[in-house]
């Protein structure tokens, strides 16, 4: 038996959810797929299959038979298909709202006659032109013996046309063209969210190669290779740190503020970023299974999670337009009245409970994503209205995300705002986020900020100064031992610094994430 695969398939064409459902539906159905979840936001499906029983071939059939094409991304211009489409969805709505407003001068008796004069041919064109690109979904989605939700809205329209009610099969149509543009829009920008969170990913690697340091595609560094993180760099891999010292900002991964100080034999994880110091690390995993590149995947995978009312509405769809025909034939053979036959048609519409579901869902998750919130589907949002507790990590929700400084602990008798000044001073030229916390203070307090004569950073414990003719140093408990009183401020979860004169601790200062 052959061992199965995960494949990503890009995907051109789809536009709403259906045509995702629709992909997805004619993909399962292939001999050998086990699997498949098609991704509206990221164009894409995720197949799970078996490598000797499907190919290429067989998957673009199946795609092409459901009315798309497998392909890469469409093109960075517009296309004549696009702007004609553009164009038309512009006349489109135009022409739609000057018939809202004629429709309302009739209705207040102030156009009693205008629509009267315009001839049925050139009301049928009107009408074409302002939901053509909708009526040509309906038209291709009939030929594949599918019904999607603008379905039973196209009946309406022309019931309405055969009863010589074009404006009112022109209004029918303005607001299906509407709802279309509004779900494209909302689509769109789930896209635009995604492409904005998978564009924090490393995009270069410095790998130690046959003696030397090169620059490649992170995407080519190889599991077990040494890379090297310099101050600035993101991390191109997860991996274990061989050799260097250096603090790295892990907010891309963990959301915390507080950089963390990294050495031989912690972890990295890509997309954090080298603010001091240098490393070499070794990849333990790169690309798609590193963390960051696992929370994408999250991200493009959320909407496969559907919610219960999602699932409702898919099915609540799929049966109503038969309920409506039928009633509506009904209607036409009981009262003998088309035009009533036809208003039944007009009015039934499924498409605010079938659309509005999955648009809503859609543009959620995009939100939060945008935002830094990471909700795993339409399943999870729906069990948010059930919910009794509510758990929230500290950082950037309870607390402003930015370390402050919290304590400063004399030692020796030495004044507070003193051993704050030596410190502000010693930091005058770091840019660890510590010691712009420690010269933040030392402004609110109005102290006098000396010049250091000399100045030295430490990358992963400290700086060195002279201040005033004193050797100042502030750093960890790496950097400086001796005080009593770090145990007692890390135990309430603080990051300390020691602040030492000629190797003597005057000092210590404590910062956090402080509550909003």
């Amino acid at each position: 038996m052959s061992a199965e695969r995960t494949v990503e398939v890009p995907i051109r064409g789809m536009d709403c959810d259906e045509c995702a459902r629709h992909v997805q539906a004619a993909l399962c159905a292939v001999p050998g797929v086990r699997s498949a979840n098609v991704l509206l936001a990221t164009e894409k499906a995720i197949l799970q299959l078996d490598p000797q029983r499907v190919d290429d071939t067989a998957i673009r059939e199946a795609v092409a038979a459901a009315g798309y094409e497998v392909g890469g991304p469409a093109a960075a211009g517009p296309s004549a298909a696009t702007l004609t489409r553009q164009v038309l969805a512009l006349f489109g709505i135009v022409c739609g709202v000057a018939l809202l407003v004629v429709v309302a001068g009739e209705w207040f008796g102030l156009f009693a006659t205008l629509t009267a004069r315009v001839p049925w041919l050139v009301g049928v064109a009107i009408v074409a032109l302002i939901g053509w690109p909708v009526f040509l979904n309906v038209v291709r989605a009939a030929l594949r013996r599918q019904v999607i939700s603008h379905t039973l809205m196209s009946v309406g329209v022309v019931a309405a046309l055969a009863v010589g009610q074009w404006p009112t099969a022109a209004v029918v149509a303005f607001f299906m063209r509407a709802g279309d543009y509004a779900e494209r829009f909302t689509t769109k920008r789930s896209r635009r969210a995604l492409k904005d969170l998978s564009a924090l990913a490393p995009q270069l690697a410095r790998v130690e190669r046959d003696g030397a340091e090169v620059v490649v595609p992170a995407t080519d560094v190889r599991p077990g290779e040494t890379v090297v993180v310099r101050p600035g760099d993101q991390a191109p891999v997860d991996g274990e740190v061989l050799s260097g010292q250096a603090t790295f900002d892990q907010a891309a991964i963990t959301g915390e503020a507080m950089p963390v100080d990294i050495g031989p034999g912690d972890r990295v994880f890509a997309a954090t970023i080298a603010r001091l110091g240098s490393v070499r690390v070794r990849a333990t995993g790169v690309g798609a299974d590193t963390t960051f590149g696992r929370v994408v995947r999250l991200v493009e995978e959320a909407e496969a999670h559907r919610a219960d009312v999602q699932r409702v509405a898919d099915r609540f769809s799929a049966w109503y337009l038969p309920v409506v025909a039928t009633i509506a034939a009904l209607t036409l053979l009981l009262r003998r009245d088309p035009l009533a036959m036809a208003a039944v048609l007009v009015v039934a519409c499924s498409c605010s409970f079938a659309l509005a579901t999955p648009i809503a869902l859609l543009a959620s998750i995009g939100a939060g994503a945008k935002r830094g919130l990471l909700v795993k589907g339409g399943k999870y949002l729906e069990a948010l209205a059930r919910a009794n507790v509510l758990l929230l990590d500290k950082t950037g929700t309870l607390t402003t995300g930015a370390p402050r400084l919290t304590d400063i602990v004399p030692l020796d008798g030495l004044p507070a705002d003193e051993a704050l000044a030596l410190a502000a001073s010693a930091e005058r030229y770091s840019e660890h986020p510590l010691a712009e916390a420690v010269r933040v203070a030392a402004r609110e307090r109005a102290l006098a900020v000396a010049e250091p004569a000399e100045f030295a950073a430490l990358p992963g414990l400290g700086v060195r100064a002279r201040v005033d003719g004193n050797l100042i140093t502030v750093g960890n408990g790496r950097l400086v031992a001796g005080a009593a009183a770090l145990a007692d401020l890390e135990a309430r979860g603080k990051t300390t610094l020691v602040v030492a004169r000629d190797n003597q601790p005057i000092a210590v200062l404590a910062a956090a994430d402080t509550v909003r």
